[in-house]
């Protein structure tokens, strides 16, 4: 399983900078879930609220790829714009729990995912609260 990530974010966030930090997992996916040949692909979207836009999943079957298009509200983080740690912890629970909520809704179709999803989530939360992501 590769991780891909990509974001849409105002400058004066570091969206782009945590969420290159999934890049990292990418490597110790692919070691311990070799037979999980299929991509991740996260965007994480720091817009204003009045956007209305939404968080979503999708998998693509054809391209083997799931999709996880997380929406966050720029308002949130105004307060803490210059506090990057702050914003990890914001990035971060929206991050995993709808990583979590995404590999339940898509176990059955995932390949080679049942039999190994309750350690990759348990390995990703692992990761999430020792990069900061959570606690």
């Amino acid at each position: 399983m590769q991780f891909n990530t990509v974001s849409d974010s105002p400058s004066w966030t570091k969206v782009f900078q945590i969420t290159d930090e999934l890049s990292s997992l990418s490597d110790m996916v692919e070691k311990r879930y070799p037979a999980l040949e299929w991509e991740l692909s996260v965007c994480m979207r720091c817009l204003p609220r009045n956007l209305g836009r939404k968080t979503f999943s999708r998998y693509y079957a054809q391209e083997k790829m799931l999709a996880l298009d997380i929406a966050l509200d720029e308002e949130n983080f105004l307060p803490i714009k210059k506090n990057k740690a702050a914003q990890r912890k914001l990035i971060g629970t929206a991050f995993f729990t709808f990583f979590v909520e995404s590999i339940k809704k898509y176990e059955k179709k995932l390949p080679n995912l049942q039999s190994v999803s309750a350690q990759l989530v348990s390995d990703i939360h692992e990761w999430c609260i020792e990069g900061g992501w959570i606690d």
